[in-house]
């Protein structure tokens, strides 16, 4: 294994090809499809513009931007969580420590009702390849001093933004006790992540399933034929071997109400399968280590 390999690819601590467990042959209770909803709840210290500021401007600070993100603090994930009772899903919500700081009561009402609360990194503004080590642990310990402070409870679970690991994200992930990871989409199962002894599971992120945002682009009507479609390829395939599906709803965009009816439809569909395991990911994280932590 060359050094590109190990450093980049991180192949020296992720299986280059993981392999299907022989005992993994259904989900709790003989589900055949795990569905994990994870919802990226998000604040920006300095909000990116989502067009061009107006030429020759003297205010840089786009209020546009910031809306977006205060929509889903404010009408967004209070929608999406009212969703969920009614479908009795209980999700992962990652969040940035700024968002916890700024708006405690939002994720608290997440944190009761059920949720699992996770690490998103400080600030969505700022990922991780643009930290130096010290800096990326710093916003790790920074949020889950923050995510504890609002829960009582130290976060589990972790996902940088984009996600953009760097080649320190697993070692610190580690150190700082993190049970999962979401920064790998490369499985349609999870994994086991070894760093030098320390174990962390790899749930995956969005493969298979979509992105809100991909999702958006199609137009509602499509949107929900494309995810019904995608789910029912995945269900199909679990006849013969378990499957995971994971939504990735951010609270500004599935949040409105035209994308949260499709998600409450697409959602509609899938509890009209049989076998069908409702999990937060951390349900997925530790059922893997049940059977894996060895």
């Amino acid at each position: 294994m060359s050094a590109h390999d190990r450093l980049e690819y991180q192949w020296t601590y992720r299986p280059k090809v993981p392999q299907r467990p022989g005992w993994f042959t259904s989900w709790p209770n003989g589900g055949r499809v795990a569905l994990n909803v994870t919802v990226l709840h998000e604040w920006e210290g300095v909000p990116r513009p989502i067009r061009p500021m107006p030429d020759r401007s003297r205010w840089q600070f786009d209020q546009l931007a910031l809306s977006q993100r205060e929509y889903g603090v404010r009408h967004g994930l209070d929608r999406l969580l009212r969703l969920f009772e009614k479908h009795h899903v209980k999700a992962t919500v990652l969040v940035n420590g700024l968002i916890a700081g700024l708006f405690p009561d939002n994720v608290a009402d997440a944190h009761l009702r059920g949720h699992e609360i996770a690490v998103h990194n400080w600030d969505q503004a700022v990922h991780p390849p643009a930290m130096t080590r010290d800096e990326e642990r710093a916003s790790m310990r920074s949020t889950i001093d923050a995510i504890a402070k609002v829960t009582g409870a130290r976060p589990k679970g972790f996902m940088s933004q984009g996600p953009r690991p760097t080649e320190n994200t697993l070692e610190l992930c580690v150190e700082q006790g993190f049970t999962w990871t979401g920064d790998y989409g490369d499985s349609d199962f999870p994994y086991l992540i070894d760093v030098d002894g320390r174990k962390i599971v790899s749930v995956g992120y969005v493969f298979p399933a979509y992105l809100d945002t991909e999702l958006l682009q199609l137009g509602l009507d499509a949107a929900l034929k494309q995810a019904i479609a995608d789910f029912d390829a995945v269900y199909a395939e679990s006849a013969q071997r378990p499957m995971q599906y994971r939504w990735a709803a951010h609270s500004h965009i599935s949040g409105r109400p035209g994308m949260a009816s499709v998600l409450d439809a697409f959602l509609t569909h899938v509890r009209s399968k049989s076998g069908v395991w409702m999990a937060r990911s951390i349900d997925v994280a530790d059922y893997w280590l049940a059977h894996e932590g060895g």
